[in-house]
């Protein structure tokens, strides 16, 4: 996640100098500023920084800040890390007499920024500095300048997720003096974003990330990510975006279609993990060779490390379910050495090459296609799978949560009700992650149904499963889903 950019409106507001003056603030780009703006909301950074060599004043800061935090949170390169990092502890350091309203709202951005930043290179304890820093700028801005329109983008995006964080936690927000409320954040972000204001782009990108990574409604993103697109349909950053909420909506095709756009517009930085989504839908596809083409090269090109072990786990699946075992057992071994587990597609691959097993070959195909939204294909090999094909327990429980995945993907939600009941039935206390999503998925159906009270409990069962392969990830969204409850009653 990342603070993300458009075209300019009239803000009023009021700014006190020296506690006796008061005039008309807006935020604003000039031609060079706004020329190198649009250059960084197309992800070529390069470029933005050689028209805005030496930065003056707050929005030229801003575009150059934004540009670096942007490149290192897409590229993870360690060799640019320190380099961009002292801009901005030299942009933290710099001071105005007047303290400006521009100025106040560079420092809030910046220190956002790279809260995202230094999260993504592993520096927890200065990501919860910056994000507080970046909090407390906020609100100086809305009490001093109440009616400077560009600090919604900020403080909407801080309040979503501030307001996102389960109550268990709210503790360490009152240390930091910190609240936020989703509803609020998301009126913000609606606010400025379908504003003719300079950062409503921006606040449109925004508003999708939130929606489909931290709200956890990736369909809702993807409707934004269409109207971004039909509005901007060369924007890379666009393309990106939507490639990557098409996936999570388990919309592949239209993910390759965004993909394969964005491989032919060759301007700006590089983008190699544009190259493992790659993989990604063509692992949904079933096109083994061409989804071990985009892994490979996400894999020799890619500077971080995030995603390394996934990436060689899924060639080595590649390579399984299109029969060729010896070559999968060599990427299985490479995988367990390499990469790190810092996401959940990293941990899962870790699990899973723990595993003493293969996993069931018809059922995996299944899972992919139903990823992928080739529900027919799925559909078709479920039918096939014979009770003679389900060796293990583990597939005999996997069989009846592939089921059911499909049926909710398919909208039969009293068939997904059924394999989900099913599935918890049979996994036990079994350390799969069959069980706990299942019971999320059940607590998703029920509050769309309004029964707060069924949605509850099957939110608060998924937390109560000690080790699977997502804990992190189900229980983080259990528990903002219960926090969002108690917030409705």
């Amino acid at each position: 996640m990342f603070c993300l950019p458009h075209k300019a409106s009239l803000t009023a507001c009021l700014f006190l100098l020296l506690c006796v003056h008061t005039y008309a603030q807006e935020w604003t780009f000039d031609a060079r500023s706004q020329q190198a703006y649009d250059l960084v909301m197309n992800l070529q950074t390069e470029e933005a920084r050689a028209l805005l060599p030496e930065p003056k004043t707050a929005q030229e800061h801003y575009v150059v800040a934004l540009s670096e935090s942007i490149e290192l949170l897409l590229t993870e390169d360690g060799g640019r890390y320190s380099e961009f990092e002292d801009h901005f502890e030299a942009l933290l350091d710099r001071k105005t007499k007047l303290s400006s309203v521009e100025d106040l709202f560079l420092q809030a951005e910046i220190g956002l920024q790279w809260a995202f930043v230094h999260l993504k290179f592993g520096h927890e304890f200065d990501a919860a500095l910056n994000l507080r820093q970046a909090y407390q700028t906020t609100q100086e801005i809305k009490q001093r300048f109440p009616k400077f329109t560009a600090i919604q983008k900020t403080s909407g995006l801080l309040d979503v997720i501030i307001g996102s964080v389960p109550e268990k936690y709210d503790w360490i927000l009152g240390l930091l003096d910190m609240e936020g409320s989703v509803e609020a954040g998301i009126h913000e972000l609606e606010s400025i974003r379908q504003s003719d204001h300079a950062l409503a782009f921006e606040s449109s990108l925004l508003y999708a990330l939130t929606q489909g990574f931290v709200l956890q409604k990736p369909d809702v993103a993807l409707t934004e990510a269409k109207l971004l697109l039909e509005q901007h349909p060369s924007n890379r950053l666009a393309l990106f975006l939507g490639a990557a909420v098409a996936i999570k909506n388990n919309q592949s095709a239209d993910a390759l279609n965004w993909l394969t756009r964005l491989n032919e517009l060759q301007a700006g930085i590089p983008l190699y993990y544009a190259d493992y989504l790659r993989g990604e839908v063509y692992l949904h596809k079933a096109e083994y060779l061409n989804a071990i083409s985009g892994y490979r090269w996400f894999i020799n090109h890619y500077k971080g490390q995030n995603y390394m072990k996934d990436a060689h786990y899924k060639i080595g699946m590649c390579y399984w379910l299109n029969g060729n075992v010896s070559d999968a057992q060599v990427l299985f071994k490479q995988a367990k050495t390499i990469g790190k587990e810092a996401t959940e597609a990293d941990k899962y691959a870790a699990r899973s090459l723990a595993e003493d097993e293969m996993p069931n070959i018809k059922l995996t195909q299944a899972r992919y296609y139903t990823d992928g939204g080739y529900y027919p294909e799925a559909e078709s090999l479920l039918h096939d799978v014979n009770p003679q094909d389900l060796v293990t327990l583990r597939d005999k429980v996997e069989f009846a949560y592939r089921k059911a995945r499909l049926a909710h993907r398919t909208n039969q939600i009293n068939q997904a009700k059924e394999f989900y009941q099913q599935t918890i039935k049979q996994n036990g206390e079994e350390p799969w992650y069959f069980a706990p999503n299942s019971c999320l998925q059940l607590g998703y159906i029920y509050r769309d149904e309004n029964n707060l009270a069924l949605a509850k409990e099957f939110f608060t069962k998924a937390l109560g499963y000690k080790k699977h392969e997502y804990k992190n990830s189900i229980d983080s969204k259990a528990k903002s889903a219960l926090t969002q409850l108690n917030k409705r009653k």
